[in-house]
């Protein structure tokens, strides 16, 4: 992801501001001088109006100003503009000349020729230049300001920034936000210490869990699992080894859950091996041949993939889904895989619209099912962890889960 600078940025706003102020200045500065020059030629002609108004056989004292009988003694190309602006009072022509026009009360025009007294038209290349080094000069003292001013306050912002990423896995040091000042860096800071310290705590606890439970399950599972092994090896009415069935198979649930949980308590230390997807499927398959008919199992895999992976993860994860597909459906079991795609197909009953949308969070079961609802959600976090896109579609014909390995190779 590409890194915005907060300094730069800030930077960058203060220098536009200058600019723009510095260009709002000058264009002001250019209309007040051009005004004031007008209103002085206006203010010029208002004297000689009023001096010849009061004296009416008197003649204009200022050289540059002409005292016409009417508008038809003017010169031509002033006639054709008042005849298109009857009010106009300042003519400039194209040939550069400038002039100021004033009404007399007798109907008299009074006409000033200012070209050659116009001083801001003349010096505005100097004026344009001695705007521009004075936009330099405060560009560079602002922009030297800000820079120091965003150094002096960012500095904290920057060292959390740093510290952040070069979080090891051990995670944020117990503390560390005491070294920041007491303002808005710190404030964010101390809530990132608490909350970090809290997420370890949390994660911790879910680990300790994990593994006590795991560990706690084991010698149980251990001699349920002998028990079964005795009651196979002795003669049971059809009542008693249809209850034994159930029992086998909630024991093979029982296993994978415990494996679920091992493998995301201590996913650390787990390593990631080429395994081989048919033999992978093959295994997680075996516990199951005894209720799958030929005819209702259908396999396509390529011999030649492998999938880099822990293959405890992987046996978790197809374990899981097959043992899924087999006790929620009554028809076919098809398993193809594609490309880098794997689906696992089993014709049944389709899964609740309600269920759907949080199919892969914990406690999600449907209504027959006689499990805990956590085989899905482990599934869901191996997968996550292991980049391996998951997905469900479920209607009438039955279930497809649809597994997509980032790393599969030949």
């Amino acid at each position: 992801m590409q890194r915005h600078s907060v300094k730069y940025r800030l930077l960058f706003s203060i220098g536009l501001v200058t600019c723009l102020t510095a260009l709002l200045f000058g264009v002001v500065s250019f209309l007040f001088a051009y005004h004031v020059e007008d209103k002085f030629f206006e203010r010029v002609l208002d004297d000689e109006a009023m001096r010849l108004n009061q004296r009416p056989g008197a003649e204009p004292h200022l050289p540059f100003i002409t005292l016409y009988s009417d508008a038809q003694q003017l010169p031509k190309a002033l006639q054709l503009i008042l005849r298109a602006e009857p009010e106009r009072k300042e003519i400039g022509l194209d040939d550069g000349r400038h002039f100021h026009l004033k009404q007399l009360d007798d109907g008299r025009l009074l006409l000033a020729e200012v070209s050659d007294y116009l001083v801001v038209r003349s010096i505005k290349g100097e004026m344009l230049t001695f705007l521009l080094l004075c936009l330099s000069l405060v560009l560079v003292l602002s922009i030297s300001l800000a820079l120091s001013i965003a150094n002096r306050l960012l500095k904290p912002l920057s060292r959390l920034t740093q510290t952040i990423e070069n979080t090891t896995e051990a995670g944020l040091p117990k503390g560390f936000a005491n070294a920041y000042p007491n303002n808005e860096i710190g404030i964010m800071a101390h809530a990132l210490d608490a909350q970090m310290q809290r997420i370890n705590a949390f994660i911790q606890r879910e680990q300790q869990f994990t593994r006590d439970i795991s560990h706690e399950l084991r010698t149980p599972l251990t001699v349920f699992d002998g028990a079964l092994t005795l009651l196979k090896e002795t003669a049971l009415q059809p009542r008693q080894q249809e209850l034994l069935n159930r029992l086998e198979d909630n024991k093979i649930r029982m296993q994978q859950c415990l494996a679920g949980l091992l493998a995301l308590a201590r996913e650390e230390n787990l390593q990631y091996q080429n395994v081989r997807l048919q033999n992978a499927l093959e295994h997680a398959l075996l516990p199951y041949l005894d209720a799958l008919a030929q005819e209702r199992l259908s396999l396509k895999i390529d011999h030649k993939f492998e999938v880099s992976i822990p293959p405890v993860v992987l046996d978790i994860i197809l374990s899981n889904l097959i043992n899924n597909a087999i006790s929620h459906g009554h028809g076919a079991l098809v398993i193809h895989q594609e490309d880098q795609s794997l689906s696992i197909f089993n014709q049944g009953p389709a899964i609740s619209g309600e269920l759907q949308p949080n199919l892969f969070e914990p406690g999600i079961k449907g209504e027959q099912s006689q499990g805990l609802g956590l085989g899905l959600s482990i599934v869901k976090r191996l997968c996550d962890h292991y980049q391996i896109a998951i997905s469900c579609q479920s209607d009438h014909e039955g279930t497809c889960f649809r597994l997509t390995f980032a790393t599969l190779t030949v």
